[in-house]
């Protein structure tokens, strides 16, 4: 907000549910900027879970991301990091990293042009190295107070590098591929402090078309007080050509417990 303090979000509780812990590589970051600040100024969030049992079920699981969204005139900055690391009985459950920054510039009150960058690793995915580049315009379909809808059409350049996993027909395999990647995201605003975002992502591979991966996340929050906010998400993938020993399809189902500040 113009001429204050940046606002700084804090989550310091979370809870979570998860029917399959979700390792599809398409990562969503629209989430963050499907409603952007309208008027220059800095917008924090920080968020951090942990799990921690002991006894006859032991289970330690530790988790946190963070997102900084900086709008200056025109311009429109996001930067996003992520990690995970859980284990049980000296058996690792989890063990995963993501960081994304994008740019995003007005050309004018309907048409934007963005410019990412993406790292991330992820152990159960085979992931020793995924990284990426990419560029293309977007397209502001609504932006009303209540209700914004944004399309997005980019190139992207990623380069792949698995594991070396004994029993596999890839391992160590290093690849890199041109990818188109489409988005669909939406923001409305229902009342009673409740929003909804939605988010639809194809990344079909252009030179092999059977190559492709989707995504979709529906996300619900709440507010609970001025301060409380509960987040319910769901989100289900699909890798068509997964690594070897990899599942193609991902679902998982998050509650959280947000407090801000």
């Amino acid at each position: 907000m113009r001429g204050r303090m940046p606002r700084a979000w804090l989550v310091i509780a979370a809870i979570c549910l998860v029917t399959a812990t979700a390792r599809a590589q398409i990562v969503n970051v629209q989430g963050a900027l499907a409603k952007p600040p309208a008027q220059d100024g800095v917008t924090g969030q920080v968020e951090l879970k942990l799990n921690w049992r002991e006894g006859n079920n032991p289970l330690f699981d530790i988790g946190g991301a963070g997102s900084i969204v900086v709008r200056r005139g025109r311009l429109l900055g996001l930067a996003l990091a992520r990690g995970e690391y859980g284990t049980s009985r000296g058996l690792t459950l989890t063990r995963k990293s993501f960081e994304h920054v994008r740019l995003r510039a007005e050309l004018d009150c309907r048409w934007r042009w963005e410019a990412f960058a993406q790292h991330e690793y992820d152990q159960f995915r085979r992931l020793s190295l995924r990284a990426l580049v990419g560029t293309g315009p977007a397209l502001q379909l609504l932006d009303d107070p209540t209700v914004a809808l944004l399309a997005g059409a980019a190139y992207l350049y990623e380069y792949e590098q698995l594991d070396t996993r004994r029993g596999t027909l890839d391992a160590g395999l290093r690849r890199n591929a041109h990818r188109a990647s489409l988005y669909l995201t939406g923001h409305e605003d229902v009342g009673a402090g409740v929003a909804i975002v939605e988010t639809i992502y194809a990344q079909p591979r252009l030179d092999q078309p059977g190559d492709f991966r989707l995504l979709g996340e529906l996300a619900a929050q709440s507010k609970l007080s001025a301060r409380l906010a509960l987040k319910n998400s769901f989100l289900v993938a699909y890798n068509r050509t997964p690594p070897d020993g990899v599942k193609r399809h991902d679902t998982a189902l998050e509650i959280s417990l947000l407090a801000t500040f």
